[in-house]
């Protein structure tokens, strides 16, 4: 963009949320549970579930998954360690939405904003305890060549004390959130701006 073209923001318009064009309506119950759960955690509607909203099954069953992985309160993951795998993942395939959502949340649970910083960059250069630079490893493999994991491979996380449920667990975070990733890039939906700002 020139330094002679406005954005949409800066013209006081609403910027488009994805690069598709789609005709609202009525949501069902359920659709409408999503958008009031996150208002309520988050304090905004995420992108990504308003533009899913075209397709209440596939919002419903999309948030569904989402609080199964990420809000178990029985997990055998942190939330700090979930968060982790989330924000590894997503910046590994750079997706935006997620990258800012995912630092936000990892902020606000860490109360380090420069060490969310340092895993945004890099996080084999971040301070991570022996269980989280396992999940990330882990997290990455799933991410960049599932086909090529191995048995062995599980070994580190059971050496740095995560257990086979844990594991579980992080495999599935991880997947979900190789799902979300490319959802949102193949749309192009737009990051949620209060995401970024929040935490800091």
């Amino acid at each position: 963009m020139s330094s002679t073209e406005t954005t949409p923001a800066e013209l006081g318009q609403a910027e488009p949320l994805s690069w598709l064009n789609l005709d609202g309506g009525p949501l069902p119950p359920d659709a409408e549970a999503v958008f009031e759960r996150s208002v309520e955690r988050l304090g905004y509607r995420r992108t990504m579930q308003q533009v899913l909203a075209a397709k209440p099954a596939a919002l419903i069953a999309q948030d569904a998954l989402s609080r199964a992985l990420n809000l178990d309160p029985e997990a055998h993951l942190s939330p700090r360690e979930r968060e982790v795998i989330a924000l590894v993942v997503s910046v590994e395939n750079r997706c935006e939405p997620c990258v800012f959502g995912h630092a936000a949340q990892l902020r606000e649970i860490s109360g380090a904003p420069l060490w969310v910083a340092t895993i945004e960059v890099n996080y084999r250069r971040a301070a991570l305890t022996a269980r989280e630079r396992a999940l990330a490893d882990y997290a990455i493999l799933i991410t960049r060549a599932p086909a090529e994991i191995e048995e062995a491979d599980l070994e580190p996380l059971r050496a740095a004390g995560v257990t086979d449920t844990g594991i579980l667990e992080a495999a599935g975070i991880a997947a979900y959130f190789n799902f979300s990733n490319r959802v949102n890039s193949a749309l192009g939906i737009r990051a949620n701006p209060q995401a970024y700002h929040a935490a800091r």
